[in-house]
């Protein structure tokens, strides 16, 4: 798919790939929720669920060239895959830390991970002779508002509403004249839509349940109040108006994937997909959009 530039774009470039779609439900075509941006020159990964690594094999991206993380929130489904992400890179080389960004107990995570491992990297490092400096995870426990600048690229986060999860951040990377906007998990927020309108691509997560299960599962009205909707999602679009909306972190009860996109083009008439694995994103004054089997 080609998606036609504005007419003012200029020729920066950034590249992002969906590496996993899913939420806590384990489903055999949908990791855990990462998104990986490469700008820049730089890959820049937020949120590292399951099958993160195995993701990556599939892309030939070598493992230790990530070095930047963005958590959006700890809810284990956004963060089960860092420590495999953190080792694996360490012993096929990465010659730095690996540096965590994340909301209020990152540092903790960060720390008391270290301490589980502490066996295993002190073995490595006396067997392999392999680098315990660049085994520690340097992490930050940041606050909205830029996060990271180098070499043009910008990194903001900004709070959504995933109460009672608070905090949590979304995130937007400035480019040149591209930027992209990654809600993490939320429910209909006014910081969000302020921090995305007119990006080039807004990669959102959605929530759909089939109205007749929905009204006989409490539990699952608990879990819809958290997310996005259908009809929040509509009015998340009209107001933004990305150049492209990718839809992830599935959660889909009773609804099929042509009944979510029916049910949001009945209110927005927007570019919209829903993401699934290694869906690619190239984003320069056009939008192409392919698969890995593409």
């Amino acid at each position: 798919m080609l998606i036609a530039p504005p007419a003012t774009s200029l020729a920066d470039f950034m590249q992002v790939t969906l590496l996993g779609t899913g939420s806590p439900r384990p489903e055999p075509d949908r990791s855990g929720p990462a998104v990986l941006v490469e700008v820049g020159g730089k890959y820049l990964l937020f949120d590292s669920g399951r099958g993160l690594l195995q993701n990556l094999k599939k892309l030939d991206i070598p493992i230790p060239s990530i070095q930047h993380v963005f958590i959006t929130h700890l809810h284990y489904d956004h963060i089960s895959a860092l420590d495999d992400l953190w080792l694996t890179g360490w012993i096929y080389q990465r010659s730095k830390p690996l540096q965590v960004f994340g909301p209020k107990g990152t540092v903790s995570f960060a720390e008391n991970l270290q301490l589980a491992y502490d066996y295993d990297a002190s073995l490595r490092h006396q067997y392999a002779g392999l680098d315990k400096n660049a085994a520690k995870l340097i992490s930050t426990d940041i606050s909205p508002g830029v996060v990271y600048s180098e070499n043009g690229i910008k990194v903001t986060a900004f709070l959504v509403d995933h109460r009672p999860v608070e905090p949590a951040f979304g995130y937007r990377i400035d480019f040149g004249d591209r930027s992209v906007v990654i809600s993490g998990d939320t429910t209909l927020s006014d910081s969000l839509i302020e921090h995305s309108k007119g990006v080039d691509l807004l990669v959102h997560e959605i929530f759909s349940a089939n109205e007749k299960i929905l009204q006989k599962n409490p539990r699952l009205q608990k879990i819809e109040r958290y997310h996005t909707n259908t009809k929040q999602m509509s009015k998340v679009l009209n107001e933004t108006n990305p150049r492209v909306a990718a839809l992830t972190h599935l959660i889909l009860v009773g609804v099929s994937v042509e009944n979510l996109i029916d049910q949001i083009k009945a209110e927005y008439d927007g570019d919209v997909v829903v993401g699934h694995d290694l869906m690619k994103f190239e984003i320069g004054s056009e939008i192409k959009i392919t698969t890995i089997s593409e």
